[in-house]
């Protein structure tokens, strides 16, 4: 029946929220390992975490048109899919450009898992039981930024640094089968317009914003390049936000 289904959603969507989550931690404490293996130094390896942030800062706000462009359970799927063989390719990466190459494609699978989650969920839950649906998802959500360090210092110690993204294969292997089986199909909606300007703003926005965050971490809040990025990004937001309400 549709309480039993509602759950399904739920025990579905909760793999790929908290593969999403896990990863953006697990790696944090392999990078000097991963210094180490492709004897680069803290900036260069820094871009493996720096990549997948960025991309996820430009690839999320377009998760609601593509999903009603292609139907949302296709889009679910396909970013499950791109997740998991992003993070297959991270795993048989031979150096260090060739490694961040595939965290782009690993976080453009990943950027799309969680709202659509929220989307799929909030389909299903009446209003008055979203609390309880996303209490159910807020399980994985505060438990994989803190299983993440632990899991990933286990990982680098006992096994190689590829052990960190090949973790993530099965899951999402049982993610996608889950997600194929059990989700019901939408159709895809009407052919809405691609939002340019608002893309291009939200996406300069976010990727400026959280560029300079990342590089605070080695450069300092002080440098020129962090307090630029900073500045374009907050002024990207607010450009972003008057083109929405059409203020331009």
């Amino acid at each position: 029946g549709r309480l039993d289904y509602k759950w399904i959603v739920a025990s579905v969507v909760i793999l790929g929220v908290f593969m999403s989550i896990l990863d953006q931690t697990i790696v944090n404490i392999a990078i000097p390992r991963l210094q180490t293996a492709f004897g680069a130094d803290i900036h260069s390896v820094q871009w493996v975490l720096t990549g997948y942030i960025l991309t996820l800062g430009v690839i999320t706000p377009t998760s609601a048109y593509f999903s009603e462009r292609f139907g949302i359970k296709r889009y679910y799927i396909a970013s499950l899919a791109a997740f998991t063989i992003g993070s297959t390719l991270c795993g048989l990466s031979w150096n260090l450009p060739v490694l961040i190459f595939f965290r782009v494609l690993q976080g453009a699978g990943g950027a799309a898992l969680f709202p659509l989650s929220l989307t799929l969920l909030f389909r299903e839950f009446p209003p008055q039981e979203r609390g309880t649906a996303m209490a159910f998802v807020g399980i994985p959500t505060l438990l994989a930024p803190a299983l993440g360090p632990t899991l990933g210092g286990y990982l680098v110690t006992y096994a190689d640094w590829q052990s960190i993204f090949f973790f993530n294969v099965p899951i999402g292997i049982v993610a996608i089968i889950l997600a194929t089986v059990f989700l019901h199909d939408s159709a895809p909606g009407p052919r809405t317009r691609f939002d340019f300007l608002g893309f291009f703003f939200v996406a300069l926005g976010l990727g400026t914003f959280l560029y300079a965050l990342s590089d605070a971490s080695t450069d300092g809040w002080g440098s020129p390049i962090v307090l630029g990025c900073m500045t374009v990004g907050i002024i990207s937001l607010i450009i972003f936000t008057f083109v929405e309400l059409n203020l331009i």
